[in-house]
This record gives structure tokens, sequence and C-alpha cells, in this order.
């Protein structure tokens, strides 16, 4: 039976964690026992939206910085297996299926179709984790990573963003560098949440090494897709880059210092390994 979300609108300290109307919105639709339709919680979200002032039909970008904000937050709040991520990320694809309402959001940013302003409002959540010396907050706050994570790649596996270059970003953290220390917690944070992407949007990285397993980079992008330290060998999403995560994970999931990291971990890598023998083969996927 799947669980209740005790979903917190405030902090420990009483200050505002998610905007009460989107808090008062979403608690009862992700409770398991809802019966309200994704399509019904896009409206209701929908009509929070200020109208422009005057005849521009132009919104500014403070109140969807906002809206986006505290919708991470409540994604931040449910585990990464649970329903209520896919039933929050189904109300971000029906937001998108919203009639034209003729408004935009920094003059080419259409409401509801283009999401305005979430693509910059995940950009600027990824400075996270947050950090503390208090050993049961700091755990606190890298579920909400993890949670976070989790989100955002099923958006990306749901094809309601196109996110492609996080997924790098992200798997470069974990897998390319060695930034935290064996059997520590950030080593399982940050393996968890490379496996994230494996798990919500590992089918649309398969198909893009399957449709071009060599793409053409601008050189913009062969510097944000660069290698991290311990892989130098090429750029972008490649083949090579691929076999490279699928061996890391399993070397990484021996130094976790949970059984929940290292399971996560090895199914990452199992995962891989299943898409590199049915669907990336004889495309130059090495063993």
């Amino acid at each position: 039976m799947t669980s209740k979300l005790d979903l917190q609108q405030k902090d420990s300290r009483g200050k505002d964690l998610v905007d009460e109307a989107v808090f008062n919105i979403f608690n009862g639709y992700l409770q398991p026992e809802s019966t309200i339709s994704a399509a019904q919680v896009a409206g209701a979200i929908s009509k929070l939206t200020p109208e422009p002032a005057g005849a521009d039909k132009t919104l500014g970008d403070g109140y969807f910085f906002g809206l986006w904000k505290s919708i991470i937050r409540v994604a931040e709040q449910i585990p990464h297996d649970h329903p209520g991520q896919h039933k929050l990320v189904s109300v971000m694809r029906e937001l998108t299926l919203l009639p034209d309402t003729g408004i935009t959001v920094w003059d080419t940013c259409r409401l509801w179709i283009d999401l305005p302003i979430l693509g910059p409002a995940i950009r600027e959540h990824l400075n996270g984790p947050g950090r503390s010396d208090v050993e049961e907050e700091q755990a606190r706050l890298n579920k909400a990573w993890v949670r976070f994570h989790a989100f955002s790649a099923r958006l990306i596996g749901a094809g309601v963003v196109d996110y492609q270059n996080q997924i790098i970003w992200m798997l470069r953290e974990a897998l390319e560098e060695e930034n935290n220390p064996p059997k520590s917690s950030a080593l399982d944070r940050d393996l968890m949440t490379a496996a994230m992407y494996i798990e919500y949007a590992g089918p649309i990285m398969v198909e893009s090494l399957a449709a071009n397993p060599e793409p053409e980079l601008s050189d913009q992008l062969r510097r944000m897709l660069k290698g991290g330290s311990l892989f130098r060998d090429t750029t972008g999403l490649r083949l090579e880059r691929w076999s490279f995560w699928r061996k890391r994970f399993r070397e990484e999931a021996e130094k976790a210092s949970t059984e929940e990291a290292k399971y996560i971990a090895l199914r990452a890598a199992r995962l891989m390994d299943v898409w590199s023998e049915t669907r990336l083969k004889g495309k130059g996927e090495d063993d």
C-alpha cells in the first residue's frame, strides 16, 4: 500500500517553504487516495497567475520563479519512487497542454506551453545541495537533493523538458570526479543523484545514443560537456562515456555507506547493461 505523504508548507522556523495557495492545491492531489486529476490541478495552478498590466500581454518573471520554487520544494518532500513524483510530473505536462493565452514572459516564453522560467529556476537550484554542520539536518538536505533530481529526471524522461546537458553534468559530478571519501553520506547522495537520471531519463539518453552515437558539437557545447578529471577521452554524450559510467556505477556502489545507495547504483548499472545489449549493440558500444 502506498504511504500517505506528510507534506510541509513551512520549515522548522515557521517560514514558508511552499506558497500557501500552491501547497493547498498539491497537498490533497498528491495523496494516494486522491481522485483529483492532473488536468484539474493544472487548471487550478493557472488561475493563480496574475493578469498582465496594460495591453502588452507580457508578465514579469518574479511570479514564475516563485511558482517553480514552490513546486520544487514539494518535489523535495516526495520519495523518488513514490507515485506522488509521477503525479507531480503529470501536472507539469498538463500545464503545457493548456490553451494558448497569448501571454509571454521574457518576450519569447509562451504561457503555458513553454513553462516560462522553469529552466532558469532549475539551474538556480543546481547550486545545491545545502550544507549543514548538524548531521540530522545534512541527512534531510541530502534526501531533498536526490528527490529534486528524481523530479528533474522524470520531467526529462516524460518529454516535458529537454535538459539533456543536465544529465551529463550530474553524472560527471558523481562518476568522473573523486570528490567524496568512501563510505560517506556525500558519496551516497551524489551516487544516488546520478542514478536518478538513469532510472527516470535513461531511455531518452539511450535513444539519443542509438540515433547519433558520435554527435558533432559546437565549441561551446564541447566546453560545457567536457569530461571530469577521471574521464578525458571525449565530450558530450557518447558511447565511450556511457561505458565508463556503467563501470563507475559498479565501482562506486562498493564504496557506498548504505545498502540503499549500493542497490540504486547497481540497479542503474544493470539498466545500462540491458539497454547496451538491446538498443546499442552494433553501434560501437564495447563489451
